[in-house]
């Protein structure tokens, strides 16, 4: 029985290639929460996100022989999981002004322990962090998410994001510096909460 969490993901991913589909059952163990909670942000409905996630998995064993390569396998997955889901978006009407997945809306929940993290436990403290989430462009709060709750760094948030290394370094410092202002922390302090209070808030798909 291999174990994901102890091997070199590429030398995994190689063996997935070679037709261990032993590997693959594995691989989805190790990442279908993540994928499950990141697709959620996405569409409300529970179901969809289930069969895209399904549907990538299939579509990776039908184009085993044409893929490539890979050290990151989340990534891939991550990636392949978005795009699956803006297509059937789009493909079912849902979301008739999106015309790429860099156009489309995404959710940006927080934990709830919320008080605890702000030292406040006052409505008006509350309000002000929801008000600085919304304040955030949809493209924002994907950053957000990815680096705070997924914990990626800029280079995969790039990748995701189709955006250079600088760009997406100013895409989250520009969103952190949004939130910082209207919560009225020190810079250290908002990415304390950041970490926490998206860290806190996770879909599961079992």
């Amino acid at each position: 029985m291999y174990s994901v969490e102890n091997k070199d993901e590429r030398l995994i991913w190689i063996r997935f290639l070679k037709g261990d589909n032993e590997v693959l059952s594995l691989i989805y163990l190790q990442h279908s929460n993540s994928l499950f909670d990141y697709g959620c942000r996405f569409t409300s409905d529970r179901d969809l996100v289930k069969d895209c996630i399904q549907e990538v998995f299939c579509t990776l064993i039908r184009t085993r022989d044409h893929l490539t390569e890979t050290d990151n396998i989340r990534l891939y997955l991550l990636k392949s999981l978005k795009r699956k889901i803006v297509r059937e978006l789009n493909n079912a009407g849902r979301q008739p002004k999106l015309i790429s997945d860099e156009e489309y809306p995404f959710d940006l929940r927080w934990a709830e322990n919320l008080d605890a993290q702000l030292d406040e436990h006052d409505e008006e403290k509350r309000l002000q962090v929801a008000k600085a989430m919304q304040s955030l462009t949809d493209r924002q709060k994907e950053a957000i998410y990815l680096r705070f709750n997924r914990g990626l760094e800029y280079e995969e948030i790039s990748f995701i994001l189709n955006l250079n290394y600088q760009s997406s370094r100013a895409l989250i410092h520009r969103a952190i510096e949004k939130l910082r202002e209207i919560i009225h922390v020190p810079e250290k302090k908002i990415n304390q909460i950041l970490f926490s209070i998206l860290c806190g808030e996770r879909e599961s798909v079992f």
